[in-house]
C-alpha cells in the first residue's frame, strides 16, 4: 500500500529535540491519504524525541496505525495498538536526509507470548514489520518519496527469549531506499537490562512510485 503526503517534505524537519516520553497510538486510523489535516493536528506528540517537526512525528503515527489496521480489526492489531512511540528522527549526510530511525515501546503481554511464556516468533515478526515501515516511511518524507511498500522477506535473528513481563523497545532503522526495494534494520532490546532480544532485516517492494496519483510531499 502507497503512501500518499501532500506537505512539503521541508515541513518534517528540523525542530528542537524533545525530552524522552511517551505517546499512545491513536486507536483508531485511516489511511495516511485519507486522514485530513485536522484530524492529524489533533495527535500530541509533544513529548516525542527527535529531530523531525511535531508533522513529521504525526506521520509516523499515522503510517503505523495505517499498517496495524486496528480501524477494520486487521491481524495483530490489539497487540499493534500497544506500541508507544518514543523517538523519531533523520540522520543527514552530506546536508541531505540519509537514515531514518524510529523507537517505539511496549510491555510483552500474554497474549504476546507461547506456552514457554516467552515472546512468540510470528509476533516478534509481526512487531518488525510495522515498526520497520516507519523508518523508512520517515526517510521517504524527508526526501519527497514514498518510502513505504509491501514485505517481500524478514530474517530474524533470535538472541535469547524475550519473558512475559520484559518492556522492550524497538529500534528501526532504514539501510536502503533507492529504487523499488528498500531494506530496514529492526533491533528489539529490554528497555531496562538493555538485553538485545532479536535483531532483522525487513525487505520491503513498493511498486507505486510512478503512479500518476501518487502526489509529492
Amino acid at each position: 500500500m502507497s503512501l500518499i503526503v501532500k506537505e512539503s517534505p521541508r515541513r518534517f524537519f528540523p525542530s528542537p529535540p524533545h525530552p524522552r516520553s511517551m505517546v499512545m497510538l491513536p486507536t483508531r486510523s485511516n489511511p495516511p491519504a485519507e486522514r485530513s489535516s485536522s484530524q492529524s493536528s489533533d495527535i500530541d506528540v509533544s513529548e516525542v524525541r527527535g529531530n523531525i517537526s511535531d508533522e513529521g512525528k504525526r506521520l509516523v503515527l499515522n503510517i503505523i496505525s495505517y499498517f496495524i489496521g486496528s480501524q477494520e480489526g486487521c491481524f495483530g492489531a490489539s497487540v499493534g495498538e500497544r506500541l508507544k512511540l518514543i523517538e523519531a528522527e533523520v540522520v543527514a549526510k552530506d546536508g541531505k536526509a540519509s537514515q531514518g530511525r524510529t523507537v517505539f515501546e511496549i510491555k510483552i503481554d500474554k497474549d504476546m507470548c507461547n506456552s514457554f511464556g516467552t515472546l512468540h516468533g510470528a509476533c516478534a515478526t509481526y512487531l518488525v514489520g510495522p515498526c520497520t515501515m516507519t523508518a523508512l516511511g520517515v526517510l521517504g518524507a524527508a526526501l519527497g518519496i514514498d518510502g513505504t511498500g509491501v514485505s517481500q522477506s524478514v530474517n530474524i535473528v533470535w538472541h535469547q527469549p524475550a519473558k512475559m513481563g520484559a518492556k522492550l523497545r524497538v529500534i528501526s532503522t532504514s539501510v536502503f531506499i533507492k529504487g523499488h526495494i528498500r531494506t530496514s534494520h529492526c533491533e528489539l532490546w529490554d528497555k531496562e537490562r538493555d538485553i538485545l532480544y532479536i535483531s532483522a532485516t525487513h525487505s520491503t517492494v513498493n511498486n507505486f512510485r510512478s503512479s500518476p496519483n501518487r502526489s509529492k510531499l
